[in-house]
């Protein structure tokens, strides 16, 4: 019974594989952002091949003695997680830092992985099964060492997105990139879990371990398509582009700070911070200057960053508002400040002024 389980969660789990790895194929050609082009199709040959990795596993369970059965399926096991490690940390990478994802920095991290899988391989068929063991211990310390060095690169790297994020909208599009954190300390969660299933080849830990898979592929599928709709919107936001000259920012500092606060008072003046949808590429063009060099600005002069500054200002003139018009709904203040809706106008305000609107009302009124 638990065998005839086992066999159908994997193979719906390489149905599900092969079918969303033919999906993200499919979906390239309607796709105009060649950062996601190139992450849909390291998304192809991950899937695709790890579905195929699965259908040889189902062979392999069938086709060799138990004795070897057991090691061969820790050496797949900590195989395929080594090179699932490596492509979901650099797809995700890719997503929010396009830039770091260079070919030569893809090949060097690439040449031990697959030197050492190659020779792992070659070690099932020539080495006896105690040195065999031994070398399965290694390549598992190995495999440890790459998810703390890409764990430690993710946290830096998004961390690094997040300032970006912050720098170029006044809205909640931040919030777009959760699903990237979480995708990847799931894809985390799951390599440890194939450690595990690898070194405790039980079959009822198999079944538990191939229902994870089967939910955080799907999941994983479902919001990567999605992000696709959205991520034209964020590749601005994430991009190196505009960046100031060095000789042109040393000038800019040293003779158009005043000329610079003159243009951003004369914007707060005209209430242009109370439009929806606010970005610094948007102000920067208004007031004719660099993107990167006002948003260096705000960062120095101002000491926060765009989407603090925006909100603040916001934030300013619904004070105004509450206490002036008090016959004016928190869904009416919300919408003529610049936030789409309430719940976001309560959260900012609360973060802000360290209470809810209403309650700030009630105190400022007479």
């Amino acid at each position: 019974m638990i065998n005839q389980l086992y066999y159908n969660l994997t193979l719906s789990l390489v149905s599900a594989l092969l079918v969303l790895g033919v999906l993200f194929r499919t979906l390239c050609s309607s796709i105009e952002s060649p950062v996601f082009k190139t992450a849909l199709r390291m998304m192809t040959f991950t899937y695709c091949i790890f579905g195929l990795v699965k259908l040889l596993e189902l062979w392999s369970r069938s086709a060799i003695p138990d004795a070897d059965n057991v090691l061969l399926f820790r050496i797949v096991t900590l195989i395929v997680a080594v090179f699932q490690a490596f492509l979901f940390t650099y797809t995700l990478i890719l997503l929010i830092h396009a830039a770091y994802l260079t070919r030569k920095r893809m090949i060097n991290e690439l040449i031990p992985i697959v030197v050492l899988s190659v020779a792992f391989v070659v070690a099932f068929f020539i080495l006896p099964a105690a040195y065999l063991r031994k070398a399965v211990h290694l390549f598992t310390i190995f495999y440890i060492f790459l998810l703390v060095k890409y764990s430690r690169l993710f946290i830096v790297t998004y961390r690094l997105c997040l300032q970006k994020m912050n720098n170029y909208f006044s809205g909640q599009e931040v919030q777009e990139l959760r699903w990237v954190k979480f995708s990847f300390f799931a894809a985390l969660s799951i390599g440890v879990l194939a450690l595990a299933s690898s070194l405790i080849p039980m079959i009822h830990i198999g079944v538990a371990c191939k229902v994870v898979y089967l939910l955080f592929y799907l999941y994983f599928a479902i919001r990567f398509i999605n992000y696709g709709f959205v991520y034209k919107k964020m590749e601005a936001a994430l991009s190196d582009n505009n960046i100031v000259p060095q000789h042109q920012q040393n000038t800019q500092q040293g003779n158009g700070i005043n000329i610079l606060e003159a243009k951003l008072k004369k914007w707060i003046d005209q209430q242009r911070f109370l439009q929806p949808g606010i970005t610094i590429e948007g102000v920067a063009l208004e007031i004719g200057t660099n993107r990167n060099y006002l948003s260096e600005h705000i960062n120095a002069i101002k000491g926060k960053n765009f989407r603090q500054w925006i909100n603040e200002l916001r934030i300013a003139e619904a004070k105004i508002l509450l206490k002036q018009h008090p016959e004016m709904n928190l869904n009416d203040i919300a919408s003529k400040v610049g936030f789409v809706n309430k719940s976001h106008f309560g959260r900012i305000f609360l973060a802000i002024t360290n209470s809810t609107p209403q309650e700030w009302r009630v105190t400022a009124l007479p």
